[in-house]
């Protein structure tokens, strides 16, 4: 019986580790969140906000990702024309996924890797993208590098 006891709790702390390693930055069970990269997850979160901001065709609030200076000068129908080479007009993100988020030693700048799967309206093309979004923080707020993102 004790045995079995210590192989049952060697087998749940070996099944917790691997969802730690698995799970991406954070673990959430029922109203309890743990994170254990706040950068990470933030970026993350940050990323998906965007894609779903461009998805719903939103380019106001998805030009509010960029520094205040360069949201004076952003055009999101402009960059995601020059990104996908598709009228924002004909495009539709059908499906995204962060794939995979680096942020630097110095913990100011980030990369976040997405697959995406986008359909030109109006023909039946499909595309599958991956975009880098780089990301650099500013005052303790993470904001999307312009021009290297879109």
């Amino acid at each position: 019986m004790r045995k079995s006891g210590i192989i049952f709790i060697i087998l749940l702390l070996l099944g917790a580790g691997f969802y730690l390693f698995v799970s991406k930055y954070e673990i959430q069970l029922g109203p309890l969140l743990w994170k254990f990269n706040k950068d990470k997850g933030g970026v993350h979160e940050l990323t998906t906000n965007f894609l779903e901001d461009i998805q719903f065709k939103d380019f106001e609030k998805a030009a509010t990702y960029h520094t205040k200076e360069d949201q004076t000068s952003v055009n999101i129908p402009e960059l995601i024309e020059r990104l996908f080479q598709i009228k924002p007009e004909f495009l539709d993100i059908m499906n995204f996924e962060v794939t995979n988020v680096d942020v630097d030693r110095s913990g100011e700048r980030a990369r976040v890797n997405t697959h995406t799967t986008v359909k030109i309206l109006n023909t039946d093309e499909i595309k599958e993208l991956d975009i880098i979004f780089y990301w650099h923080k500013q005052n303790g707020k993470w904001y999307m590098n312009l021009e290297s993102s879109l």
